[in-house]
């Protein structure tokens, strides 16, 4: 069974924060195991050896918040995360990384509420 059953998400009418007019608020809850916010950590950081830098020792939540912040608003607005496909060597570095800060940051969450579900490394 899925893990995301919450209900409908709420929604209000306010003002743009540049005030260029009034737009929908929508907000919604989204339940995540700890291998769907690995996941989405590793979203995050895909890149970072494509594009030779380095990944942090470690983050905070609040770093971790923020990049699923900034996850949400994209896909919000349509926006996808890569124009070109993280590599084998990004999902090898940068997804046991991700799997630590995960664990680190918050050692009681359970690991994967949905067995079934699958999360494949580039090009499988």
């Amino acid at each position: 069974m899925a893990i995301n059953t919450a209900p409908q998400p709420s929604t209000c009418l306010v003002l743009d924060p540049d005030g260029r007019g009034t737009v929908l608020q929508v907000t919604s809850v989204h339940n995540l195991d700890g291998e769907t916010l690995a996941e989405r950590l590793y979203e995050a950081y895909a890149m970072t050896t494509e594009n030779n830098m380095e990944l942090p020792d470690e983050i905070t939540v609040e770093t971790l918040m923020a990049e699923l912040g900034e996850q949400t608003a994209a896909c919000a607005e349509g926006w996808h995360h890569w124009a070109n496909e993280p590599t084998q060597e990004a999902w090898d570095t940068v997804r046991p990384w991700a799997e630590r800060q995960v664990r680190r940051l918050f050692p009681d969450l359970t690991w994967s509420v949905e067995p079934d579900r699958q999360f494949l490394p580039p090009n499988a």
